[in-house]
């Protein structure tokens, strides 16, 4: 039996190479420069991100703690950043995190008896019972989830447990949890429910660079890395004490403020513990944690999630603002506002404010402006889960990729991205015009009307990849031309979507019917006229689709 797994020495990360093959990796070799790793590549898009998250957490708090240690009253984020990108480009020995990872090697080690990594050691129930290790690899229908059988329902490896452990404390679902002995807040042998995990309440947003390295720099804002100078307090679950069954600190009523990037990166939601038969776990027990009071309201110190303005919860002279997940489906229509606008940015109804994006994409546009040796264009990753009822049950996940020009990120570029966001308008007025065309298709045969949303939103969704390439060349400089060929192209999938319509519809919505008005005039309604009024629409919404359009080498379309 083993008696010890340590995370810093043990594989246990999947990651796929550069080269392009999968490996398991320790959390050493991420840092050595032993392994050329592109990105972590596990079992789910959000375990993926949770793991991330602990590699992010250790890379912050050694660069922030060397910062600190040696009190550098010159300390200059952006050359710190500069230079840090540069070394990960060649997958470098980073010696600052190496040191770092010595001075806690003892807190990564999964089964100690004592302090065992993001567990309780002697966590209980009074009844002694605990769950098979299903509680935390739930089954489901799409891919969210690896999908196991036979013996991988019964037990995981020491390198899965640890990968489902961390998943756990970000995505647990809400609902009544097993009562642990010493916690107080247990009634009747049971924990109350206390929310999801911290990561999902958020909008994980990962910029990718073009090796795991980088992509741990790409994703540091300067309040991670300055955050213990005066203020020591933003500490990662191993540089505290061990938790015990109950909430740590002295917490309000209504849970723990987080103190920062760390500490949410590594937030401890629930109480865990892991059980072994040999070399598998078998078991787990899986109980209340730490709170975050008001479901997140303010806690704005996550760099890597959009906050939306809350309108109810907002008072005078007291704005609130919670973490943003990203929707499905339409993910691509529905986050780009919150990850590229400011303030002021768009014209919004009175008393409400615009989102506010990832500190990341901030920082990452400012560095940019006058570094031109960072990537222009970068690689974004949107990571949320969708819960069911009273958040008691994980229902999908939001796993998308935007590239997206820097340079429109910049604040001067405010047109820019009002642009951008009229654009995404005027394809879903588009869409619904569409809807409302296939619904007059059943009156000109004799039925009532009723708009199509499957319709509209189909054609939302044929237009989504296209989407997503055409943001990707997208400039401040080439918008105008842009737009003209994005409602070009909306122009004719909508024309041809309809017209693959009319071909379905039968001879009675050929000839027509006639139809009277709300005004209680009548009309003769047929599919010809229809498309022809669907055409004048389309021509009216997407003006800039008739325009002529300048290729990159210079002749007209």
């Amino acid at each position: 039996m083993s008696e010890t797994f340590s995370l810093l020495n043990e594989p246990w990360i999947q990651c796929r190479t550069v080269s392009n093959e999968t490996v398991l990796v320790g959390i050493r070799q991420v840092f050595d420069g032993s392994c050329e790793i592109r990105e972590i590549r596990g079992d789910s898009p959000t375990q993926d991100f949770a793991v991330l998250r602990v590699l992010l957490a250790i890379f912050w708090r050694a660069h922030g703690s060397a910062v600190d240690f040696g009190r550098d009253p010159d300390f200059e984020f952006e050359e710190w950043f500069i230079d840090t990108f540069e070394a990960a480009a060649t997958s470098s020995t980073d010696d600052v995190v190496l040191a770092y990872l010595e001075s806690y090697a003892h807190r990564f080690d999964l089964l100690s008896p004592t302090e065992p990594f993001m567990q309780v050691a002697d966590l209980h129930t009074k009844s002694g019972r605990h769950d098979t290790i299903r509680r935390i690899v739930p089954e489901a229908e799409d891919d969210f989830f690896t999908m196991r059988s036979g013996a991988g329902t019964q037990s995981l490896s020491f390198a899965e447990a640890a990968r489902w452990l961390i998943h756990t404390q970000a995505y647990d679902y809400s609902g009544i949890k097993s009562g642990a002995v010493g916690d107080p807040r247990v009634k009747s042998g049971r924990g109350y429910p206390i929310g999801t995990g911290w990561s999902g309440m958020i909008g994980g947003t990962i910029v990718h660079g073009t090796n795991l390295r980088q992509t741990l720099v790409l994703n540091t804002v300067q309040e991670a890395i300055t955050a213990t100078r005066g203020r020591d307090d933003d500490h990662p679950v191993w540089e505290r004490e061990p938790d015990t069954a109950a909430q740590r600190e002295l917490p309000t009523a209504k849970g723990i403020t987080p103190h920062g990037p760390a500490d949410l990166a590594t937030w401890q939601s629930r109480r865990m513990r892991l059980f072994t038969e040999g070399d598998r776990v078998t078991g787990v027990l899986v109980s209340k944690g730490d709170q975050i009071p008001e479901a997140g309201a303010n806690v704005m110190t996550d760099p890597m999630t959009p906050y939306r303005f809350s309108k109810n919860k907002s008072k005078t002279n007291y704005d609130v603002y919670y973490p943003r997940p990203h929707e499905s489906p339409q993910t691509a229509w529905r986050a780009l506002e919150p990850l590229i606008c400011l303030a002021g940015d768009t014209e919004l109804p009175r008393k409400e404010k615009s989102s506010k994006r990832p500190t990341t994409l901030t920082s990452l546009a400012h560095l940019r402006h006058s570094n031109p040796e960072l990537p222009a264009l970068v690689d974004i990753q949107l990571v949320s889960v969708s819960y069911g009822s009273q958040a008691t049950v994980i229902t999908g996940t939001v796993n998308a990729t935007l590239e997206i020009y820097l340079d429109i990120l910049n604040e001067s570029e405010t047109q820019t991205r009002i642009q951008l966001l009229d654009a995404i308008r005027d394809t879903q007025e588009a869409c619904i015009a569409l809807g409302t065309f296939a619904g007059q298709l059943k009156t000109a045969a004799g039925g009532e009307y009723e708009f199509d949303a499957t319709v509209k939103d189909q054609c939302l969704l044929d237009l989504e990849n296209s989407f997503v390439n055409w943001i990707a060349t997208v400039t401040p400089v080439n918008i105008s031309e842009r737009i003209s060929h994005w409602q070009k192209h909306v122009f004719e999938i909508v024309m041809d979507t309809a017209r693959t319509l009319l071909r379905g519809v039968g001879s009675r919505a050929l000839i027509g019917t006639e139809v009277e008005n709300s005004n209680g005039r009548r009309r003769f309604v047929c599919a010809g006229t229809l498309i022809d009024a669907l055409e004048r629409k389309l021509r009216d919404i997407l003006p800039h689709a008739h325009q002529k359009t300048t290729t990159e080498g210079g002749k007209d379309e």
